[in-house]
């Protein structure tokens, strides 16, 4: 595997930095916003509309990001990180706002898969220039303040979208209008093409580490923020029936998301990769369990706040870990593909979550994803270990 290789360019001056920190933003507006207000989407359009559910509404966005991490990532490379920046953002703006048109349940799937994409691309763009721009240290910084501030938009903007929501979900959507600011910050605050017009792409992602890498982004996506879909009804089931009351007791989650996040440059002083993987699926395990055994929102929301913390460690050593095994030449597909696999969990693993909850109910779903996020503790310890036998240097997880 490639050793990490120097940062090659100048960081971005701050005009760029907002462009990276509303990358954040429009990925905390895509997977924050829409879950208090799901509720009333089925109101409307009933649980299903033809080929499609409301769940899909919500985890559509995940394969989206799926589908834009993969293909943002490989435009990354090819045209430019800013070229993919700016057209992501315009692409988010016009797909989500488009949804306060929806006629049919279809139509709210299709804008939300629209926003996905373009949030996938986005990402994947962005976190190949923080790749570019920063040795470890800063890598370490800036992915934790971008999931960071993600964290707190989606925090704070659930709030707005669910007030506008209570008066009329549609008009919530407008939200979605922040990609226009991103592609903005974009396009004056991001160099072109990383080495002037002579540069060529010639790097490839090792096909041997592709399957292993696959796998473990899914699983850690589907657990770790697959809970989306059902938390709402959670809610419900313990007795709130607001779209605001649900999106404060929403509120621990990714305020935990954002401190732990915030912290992750000097929390990664003294851990490693290794155990910070381990740590996030514990955490995550111990979150799960008390969601789906709290017979209180309180507890219910306490819950969330400790899979938050979970999340606030594993999305910044996702992207870490793929930076870390990347070159120059390939960074933008092997961070897309880690991105893409990690938020296209969710849309997968409904499949077998819906059956869960249509049968036995939220909580059921939520022991099911700590069992697994127990599962992936127990894989994450057995290759820190193995880590340690390894030469200094070597990544650690997965392999």
């Amino acid at each position: 595997m490639p050793a990490d290789s120097p940062a090659i360019a100048r960081p971005p001056g701050w005009v760029g930095k907002a462009a990276l920190i509303l990358t954040g933003a429009m990925s905390g507006v895509g997977n924050g916003t829409l879950s208090p207000i799901l509720p009333q989407i089925e109101d409307e359009f009933g649980k299903a509309g033809g080929a499609v559910t409301v769940t899909m509404a919500l985890t559509v966005f995940g394969l989206g990001i799926l589908l834009g991490s993969l293909l943002g990532g490989w435009l990354a490379d090819r045209i430019g990180r800013r070229a993919v920046m700016v057209s992501a953002g315009v692409l988010f703006g016009l797909a989500g706002c488009g949804v306060m048109f929806a006629g049919a349940l279809e139509h709210v799937v299709l804008g939300r898969f629209g926003a996905g994409i373009a949030s996938g691309a986005m990402g994947a763009a962005a976190f190949a220039v923080i790749g570019d721009s920063w040795d470890e240290a800063g890598r370490n910084l800036w992915s934790g303040l971008v999931t960071a501030l993600g964290a707190f938009a989606g925090m704070t903007l659930s709030i707005v979208a669910s007030a506008i929501a209570d008066n009329g979900w549609r008009d919530s959507f407008i939200i979605y209008a922040i990609g226009f600011f991103a592609a903005a910050c974009a396009l004056t605050g991001i160099a072109g093409l990383r080495r002037g017009r002579e540069a060529q792409v010639h790097g490839t992602i090792p096909l041997g580490i592709v399957p292993g890498l696959v796998v473990f982004g899914l699983l850690a996506g589907g657990i770790a923020t697959g809970t989306a879909a059902y938390l709402p009804h959670r809610f419900v089931e313990a007795g709130l029936t607001t779209s605001t009351e649900r999106a404060i007791h929403s509120l621990s989650g990714a305020a935990t998301v954002m401190v732990v996040s915030f912290a992750y440059g000097w929390i990664r002083r003294f851990i490693s990769l290794d155990i910070a993987f381990v740590a996030a699926a514990v955490l995550s395990c111990a979150g799960l369990a008390l969601m789906a055994l709290g017979p209180t929102p309180v507890l219910i929301s306490a819950g969330l706040g400790l899979e938050g913390m979970g999340l606030g460690l594993l999305i910044p050593s996702l992207m870490i870990y793929a930076i870390n095994l990347s070159t120059t030449d390939n960074r933008g597909r092997m961070v897309g593909l880690v991105k893409g696999a990690v938020f296209g969990g969710p849309f997968l693993i409904q499949f077998a979550l819906d059956p869960i909850r249509l049968a036995q109910g939220a909580p059921a779903v939520f022991l099911t994803l700590a069992a697994g996020a127990a599962g992936l503790a127990v894989w994450f310890a057995v290759k820190a270990l193995r880590a340690r036998a390894q030469p200094a240097g070597a990544p650690g997880v997965p392999g």
